[in-house]
């Protein structure tokens, strides 16, 4: 039978319609961008260790479902050469346990000149005669002050305020003494606030903070002792009296590291510096041999 237009084509293969063919066309290209976005998607998420991916499940609070297996990867053998162990002998003092005869301690000293410390005392109401030689003793320098308010009525007590600083001729200041009589009458109270002045001084001059509490304990006329630093600051009544206290501030060495310390900077036992240097001959001046 004769082949119709409508059913075959030339050939005898039956024809497609062109709608059909589109639609596949169309499905086969978003699976091919869907594989591809899924590729490129799932690499970007699990580079790194899968740090992307663990990134989203932190950021929305899930619970990452794989668990993290630590590998244990045995220690590789460095390549190269080794190095031949040569022995190195040490003195014996390295390795030696310290002489705790020989061991210093942080000291405490007086370190503001003897000048410069009378000279604050002075401006503040107590005069001396600044830092001169002792009447008794030329090798020992000092500075003191006394005040003394005698008392109108015979049968009081006379008010009095004592200080002295001692020390040796280059001006440094050894030990500290303040004596004070304190009736309970106006001058007593002028004595005393003449005290009090004057361990805010020492404080202040000495940059000691640490013994801020002495001034209360002057104001209130308690006593008060302090050791720390190798140094003695002591304040305390006279037994004899009901109105007489002593202020003595002095350097203490009980212990081997403080003994040892201040006979390291004991300057009586150093060479002497002499006074005035040599001088260079400059090097411009030296003679030079003529040359031949």
């Amino acid at each position: 039978m004769p082949e119709t237009a409508e059913g075959q084509n030339s050939r005898g293969r039956p024809k497609v319609a062109p709608g059909r063919r589109k639609t596949s066309g169309r499905w086969l290209f978003a699976l091919l961008v869907l594989a591809i976005g899924s590729a490129i998607l799932a690499t970007v998420l699990l580079a790194n260790d899968m740090q992307n991916l663990r990134a989203i499940y932190r950021h929305y609070g899930l619970p990452w479902p794989l668990e993290d297996k630590q590998v244990e990867r045995a220690p590789r053998p460095l390549k190269g050469k080794r190095l031949i162990a040569l022995p190195i002998k040490l003195p014996d003092h390295v390795l030696a346990a310290p002489e705790m005869d020989s061991i210093g301690a942080l000291v405490r000293d007086i370190r503001r000149p003897g000048d410069l410390f009378c000279a604050a005392f002075a401006d503040n109401g107590m005069p001396n005669g600044g830092w001169q030689p002792s009447q008794f003793d030329k090798t020992t320098f000092e500075c003191l002050s006394e005040t003394l308010i005698p008392s109108t009525d015979e049968a009081a007590q006379n008010a009095s305020f004592f200080f002295i600083a001692k020390g040796d001729p280059d001006g440094n200041i050894g030990s500290i003494r303040m004596k004070l009589v304190a009736p309970d009458t106006d001058a007593g109270k002028t004595v005393h606030a003449m005290l009090v002045r004057s361990v805010e001084l020492l404080i202040e001059q000495t940059q000691w903070g640490d013994l801020a509490e002495a001034v209360e304990h002057a104001t209130r006329l308690e006593d008060f002792q302090a050791v720390r630093f190798g140094l003695s600051f002591k304040f305390t009544r006279e037994f004899t009296a009901p109105n007489r206290f002593n202020l003595i501030v002095l350097p203490t060495g009980k212990t081997p590291a403080i003994k040892a310390t201040r006979a390291y900077f004991a300057r009586q036992d150093w060479l002497p510096v002499p006074s005035v240097p040599v001088p260079l001959v400059p090097i411009s001046r030296l003679p030079i041999a003529p040359a031949r």
